[in-house]
């Protein structure tokens, strides 16, 4: 999925292949596809992708994207987007740009996302909310 662009120059892309397990953490310049299990810390630089065979058991997951289809459990911090498919388990916190969760995933944890240049900051003009004309003081009936 997220590996159809080229790796940066300099960063390649690492596999772990299905039925391999590793014990420890792994740190890496470059991306990262996971069909086998971890039992540690994941930090990548690039991004991050755990197939339906694999798995991530440990304090700490980071990337710069995470696509997950397989299971992670621990804490997550994406420098961008967070994408949760239908097929996976998720049990940790996420912390990313923006977070996107399928129909029928699995997610036990709180979500933060961090602010997006791009929706308006206080003091803009800020979207209605679908069906509200105007903005209800305390007390007031709706009309």
């Amino acid at each position: 999925m997220i590996f159809r662009r080229p790796a940066a120059a300099g960063h390649g892309i690492n596999y772990l292949a299905s039925g391999t397990e590793v014990q420890g953490s792994i740190k890496s310049d470059g991306s990262l596809r996971v069909d086998g299990v971890i039992y540690g810390n994941v930090e990548v630089k690039g991004d991050l992708e755990i197939a339906a065979t694999g798995r991530i058991e440990g304090s700490e997951v980071r990337a710069g994207n995470i696509v997950c289809q397989g299971g992670i459990k621990g804490q997550i911090t994406a420098d961008g987007k967070v994408t949760i498919t239908a097929t996976a388990r998720v049990e940790g916190d996420v912390v990313a740009s923006a977070i996107d969760i399928a129909a029928g995933a699995f997610f036990v944890g709180h979500i933060v996302t961090r602010e997006n240049k791009s929706l308006p900051g206080p003091g803009r003009n800020k979207p209605q909310l679908s069906g509200s004309q105007r903005a209800l003081e305390p007390g007031q009936p709706p009309q």
